[in-house]
């Protein structure tokens, strides 16, 4: 596939479910709920989101009983303007899925290279784990193009990759102001804050939405904004509810959904990015396939990545440039909704196939490692629907 645009940006915040954060879209005629009760900012406490919680969430939606999970929503329009903004002026997502139904490394080793040899956080008492594994970045680096992952202080998740570890192409998070402002922005940018910049509970989430508007502002202040593609997504439900019961694609022995995990948004923006409420399935591992279409890259090697739905289509660098966004810190003026309201879209078929159980783990010498099953439900087994 040709190369079709010079930059492609991933943004990774924490823990919201789209129904979470976007019920303001509702006006735009996106299928999110609206009437839930406010969520204070800062969220109170940080919800149990492992993979046991999950569980119990998915079977209380495909029973028709919701909910075991904070059932809350952000006034985004008042809290998270300029993430509203976005949404409302690129492409929403709203079917946008975290790739498996459990916590936080899992979704985010999803988004770098399309696999995750674990289901949980690494304790934090215990080594690093170290795993040899194809990555996004080393990928577009074998094939001459530049890169730079902006982290937070441990370098996660990046760090968690051989071939990545220790590289100097890993700097603090942000440095992509002064690199986009100075129009000298990788051809892949991947990006994660520490907390609270991360918006993970109980942070306050505009500290996070402002760190990711003032690399947005470098962005465009650089020059950058027409040839550039940002994918803004948020790594896993967080124990928030979202009223969608995803479809059932990938299982692990016990019997468990495993992908597509709840809803989460994903916003797609830049000057090149065609408007609007997109419907179709998708799931993390979309990120990275689109980055590998939008840059000319060739297939990863990796299945769950070269599989996936791309998002591609929704870039046509031959369109006027979409409006630039606010800047940093000015008043933001939502653009005014389509009248009448349009109708949400029904939800679309499932991806056919049904549900196949959870693969092992490439590396890239060839040889592999067992499917990830390391927090079995075995008190909620058996409720996939394959």
């Amino acid at each position: 596939m040709a190369r079709t645009v010079d930059h492609v940006v991933v943004f990774v915040q924490e823990n919201h479910t789209t129904d979470n954060y976007f019920s303001s879209l509702r006006a735009w005629g996106a299928n999110v709920a609206t009437g839930w009760p406010a969520q204070p900012n800062p969220p109170a406490h940080d919800q149990a989101h492992t993979r046991a919680a999950y569980a119990k969430w998915l079977k209380a939606q495909q029973a028709g009983t919701p909910t075991p999970a904070a059932h809350t929503q952000i006034d985004t329009d008042a809290v998270l303007p300029f993430y509203s903004w976005l949404a409302k002026s690129g492409a929403f997502l709203e079917n946008h899925c975290s790739g498996f139904g459990t916590n936080s490394t899992p979704n985010h080793l999803l988004i770098v290279g399309g696999q995750t040899p674990t289901l949980r956080n690494p304790q934090r008492t215990s080594p690093e784990p170290l795993w040899d594994m194809p990555s996004l970045p080393a990928h577009a680096a074998a094939s001459g193009l530049s890169w730079k992952a902006y982290t937070g202080t441990s370098d996660y998740p990046v760090a968690f990759y051989s071939q990545l570890k220790g590289s100097p192409q890993i700097v603090p998070s942000a440095q992509i102001e002064t690199d986009a402002a100075a129009g000298t922005l990788p051809d892949l940018s991947m990006v994660w804050h520490d907390s609270p910049a991360d918006e993970h509970p109980v942070a306050d989430v505009t500290i996070g939405q402002d760190a990711v508007w003032r690399a947005v502002d470098a962005i465009v202040r650089g020059g950058l904004w027409d040839r550039t593609v940002c994918l803004l997504t948020w790594d896993d439900w967080g124990g928030f509810d979202d009223h969608v019961a995803t479809p059932d694609v990938e299982h692990t022995p016990d019997g468990v959904q495993l992908a597509f995990g709840p809803r989460v948004p994903l916003l797609m923006f830049g000057g090149p990015v065609k408007a609007g409420i997109d419907s179709r399935w998708n799931g993390h591992t979309s990120i990275p396939k689109t980055a590998l279409d939008l840059l000319g890259l060739p297939p990863l090697g990796v299945p769950r990545v070269d599989g996936a739905a791309s998002l591609a289509d929704l870039v046509d660098p031959s369109a006027p440039p979409a409006p630039t966004p606010p800047a940093f810190g000015s008043a933001v003026v939502q653009p005014s909704p389509p009248l009448p309201t349009p109708a949400p879209h029904p939800l679309p078929a499932p991806p056919a196939g049904g549900s196949v159980p959870v693969g092992p783990v490439i590396l890239n010498d060839g040889t592999t490692l067992p499917p990830p099953n390391d927090q079995p439900v075995a008190v909620v087994a058996r409720h996939h629907r394959g």
